[in-house]
C-alpha cells in the first residue's frame, strides 16, 4: 500500500496568510491535482515565510521527513512556492535523486526526465533572479525614502507610524518618557540597568510590555533618530529626517559622553568643596583633597612634582576675592534691570529677525550639501572626506534648526538667565557665606570652569558670563569701574549663544531671595 504524499503551501508574510486567499487557492489547486492523478495526501505543511530566505523551519522539517521515508513524495503548488533561492532548490533536487517524487500542481513537469529537470532548473533560476532583482529594487526604494528624510521601517519607541511616505509622529505617551530617559541618563547618576528600572517605574515599557533590557535601552540612547536624523547601518551616510526631533543635540551629545564613560559620576565617599576642581599647574593632574588633624589640604600626588599644597581655607579666601570682583554696584543693577525689561518687551521682534537670518543660513547649508554630493559623484572627494564634510554640514543645519525652533521662547530664556545671573552676582559673597558646603560647591561649579594651582598662586578660570563681569574695568581703588554698557554687551553675547543657561539646571535654593546689602570687598573673616 502506498504511503501517500505530503502537500506544501507557502506565503511570504503573516499578513498574506491571515488576510489573503493565497493559501486557500494553493490548497485547492493541490487537491485538484491529487484527485486527477489519484494521489492520497497524508499530511499538509503550511508556512508563512519568504522563499528567498534559507533555513525555513517548516520546509526543512518536510524535507527531513521525506528523506526518512515518511511519505512517497510531495505536491507543491508552483516552483516559486517551494524555493526562490538555489540552495533550497538543490535540496528538492536531492529528493528526486533519492527516488522521492516531487510534483508541481500548476506546472506539468516530469522531474524524472532530463528535459523536465532542465525546464524546472531554468524556472528555479528565473525565480531566484526575480527575488534578487526585487530585493535590489526594494533596497533602492528604501534608500530613496531615507534620502528624502523618511524612515521606511516601524517607528522607534517614542514615535508612531503615520503612513507610507509620511514622517513619524511623536507618541504623546511614550515620547515624553523617552525624553525623560535621556535627561536622567545625561546626569551620569544612572547605569543603563538602573535607568531601565527607573523608567519602568515612570511607566515606560518595551513593546512586549516588559521592562527595557539593557541592550534595548542602550540602542535607544544611541539612536540619532531622536535628534531628527535618519541613518541605517548599511548606509554610512546620515540624512536629515522629516520627523520632529524628540531631544536636542546638546542633550544627545551629553548622553553619548556618558555612554562612552567620559562623564560618569562616581559615588563620593568623602565630601570636599573643591574636590577635583583644582589642577596642578606643573603636571596638569588634579590636586587630591585630604583631611589632616581637622584641616583640609589639596595636594598634588604626582611623584617629583614640586607643587605646594593649599589649605582649603586659603582657596576659600581667594575665591571671596573673585566673588567681590563679580558683584555689581547699585547703579549697574539698575542698568541690568532696565535691559531685562527691554528684552522682555522687544525680544519677540529680535527673535523674528534672527529667524529670518537662520532660515537663510539653513538654505545656504542645504545648497552646500547638494554641491558636496555632486562633487562626490564627480570624484572630487574620496568617501572619508565626503562623510566628514557631510557630517559637519548636517550638524550645522541641525543646530540652526534647533535654534529656530526655540526662538519663540528665547527672549524669555535670555531674560530669565540674565535675571538669575544678576541675582547671584549682585551679592555673591553673601550667598557663598550663607550656603552649606554642598551649596558652596555648586556655586563654585557655576562660577568656575577650573582652578589652577601655579606655585603658591591660585588662578581662577571663570565661566564666560562671570569672566565678562570679572574683567570689566576697575577704578583707582580697585573697585569695579562703571562701564555697564560694555559689560552688558558681553553678557548678552554669552546668553544669546546659549539661552538655556547653567542657572536653569541648578537649584535656586543656593540663592537667598531676600534683599541683600551690597558687599564690595571680601569680608575680613570669611569663615
Amino acid at each position: 500500500m502506498l504511503k501517500g504524499y505530503f502537500s506544501y503551501i507557502r506565503v511570504s508574510t503573516q499578513r498574506q496568510g491571515v488576510q489573503g486567499t493565497s493559501l486557500t487557492e494553493q490548497t485547492a489547486a493541490i487537491d485538484r491535482y491529487a484527485r486527477s492523478w489519484d494521489l492520497r495526501i497524508i499530511k499538509r505543511f503550511e508556512e508563512r515565510e519568504t522563499a528567498a530566505k534559507t533555513g525555513r523551519p517548516v520546509f526543512l522539517d518536510m524535507v527531513k521527513s521525506l528523506k526518512r521515508g515518511k511519505a512517497q513524495g510531495v505536491i507543491i503548488h508552483k516552483i516559486d512556492r517551494s524555493a526562490r533561492n538555489l540552495r533550497d532548490w538543490v535540496e528538492l533536487n536531492s529528493l528526486v535523486d533519492l527516488g522521492i517524487e516531487v510534483h508541481f500542481a500548476n506546472e506539468g513537469l516530469d522531474l524524472r526526465s532530463r528535459g523536465g529537470r532542465l525546464s524546472a532548473d531554468i524556472q528555479a533560476v528565473v525565480a531566484s533572479d526575480y527575488i534578487r532583482n526585487l530585493r535590489e529594487e526594494t533596497i533602492k526604494g528604501m534608500h530613496g525614502r531615507i534620502k528624502q528624510g523618511f524612515y521606511p521601517f516601524p517607528a522607534p519607541i517614542g514615535y508612531v507610524d503615520s503612513g507610507a511616505a509620511k514622517p513619524k509622529e511623536l507618541d504623546p505617551v511614550r515620547g515624553p518618557l523617552i525624553k525623560k530617559a535621556f535627561e536622567l541618563y545625561a546626569t551620569g547618576r544612572y547605569s543603563v540597568l538602573a535607568l531601565a528600572a527607573e523608567m519602568y517605574d515612570h511607566g515606560l515599557r518595551a513593546r512586549s510590555g516588559q521592562k527595557f533590557s539593557k541592550n534595548a535601552l542602550n540602542v535607544c540612547l544611541r539612536n540619532p533618530f531622536y535628534i531628527g536624523l535618519v541613518r541605517l547601518r548599511s548606509m554610512s551616510e546620515t540624512f536629515l529626517g522629516k520627523h520632529l526631533p524628540l531631544v536636542s543635540k546638546r542633550l544627545f551629545d551629553d548622553v553619548q559622553a556618558v555612554l562612552s564613560g567620559k562623564s560618569v559620576k562616581k559615588r563620593i565617599k568623602h565630601f570636599f568643596i573643591f574636590r577635583r576642581l583644582v589642577t596642578c599647574g606643573s603636571c596638569r593632574n588634579r590636586l587630591v583633597a585630604e583631611r589632616q588633624k581637622g584641616i583640609v589640604y589639596y595636594r598634588c600626588h604626582t611623584r617629583d612634582c614640586g607643587q605646594s599644597p593649599f589649605r582649603e581655607t586659603r582657596i576659600i579666601e581667594e575665591f571671596y576675592d573673585v566673588l567681590s570682583r563679580i558683584e555689581f554696584t547699585k547703579a549697574e543693577i539698575t542698568d541690568f534691570e532696565v535691559e531685562i525689561r527691554r528684552l522682555e518687551n522687544d525680544g519677540p521682534k529680535e527673535a523674528e529677525r534672527t529667524k529670518q537670518e537662520l532660515a537663510l543660513m539653513i538654505k545656504r547649508v542645504e545648497a552646500r550639501l547638494e554641491k558636496l554630493a555632486d562633487a562626490y559623484i564627480d570624484g572630487i572627494f574620496d568617501r572619508e572626506t565626503y562623510d566628514k564634510k557631510q557630517q559637519t554640514l548636517i550638524s550645522e543645519r541641525l543646530r540652526a534648526s534647533e535654534r529656530m525652533a526655540g526662538l519663540d521662547a528665547e527672549p524669555e530664556k535670555i531674560a530669565g538667565s540674565l535675571r538669575s545671573f544678576l541675582e547671584l552676582a549682585k551679592s555673591a559673597c553673601l550667598s557663598f557665606k550663607r550656603a552649606s558646603d554642598e551649596e558652596k560647591r555648586e556655586l563654585v561649579e557655576i562660577i568656575c570652569s577650573n582652578i589652577l594651582a601655579n606655585g603658591k598662586s591660585l588662578i581662577f578660570e571663570l565661566n564666560s558670563e562671570f569672566q565678562a563681569a570679572h574683567d570689566r574695568p576697575s577704578g583707582l581703588s580697585g573697585a569695579p569701574f562703571r562701564d555697564t554698557s560694555r559689560t552688558l554687551a558681553e553678557l548678552l553675547k554669552v546668553f544669546k549663544k546659549n539661552p538655556t543657561s547653567v542657572f536653569t539646571s541648578k537649584t535656586p535654593d543656593i540663592l537667598d531671595q531676600t534683599p541683600r546689602k551690597f558687599i564690595p570687598q571680601r569680608p575680613n573673616n570669611p569663615n
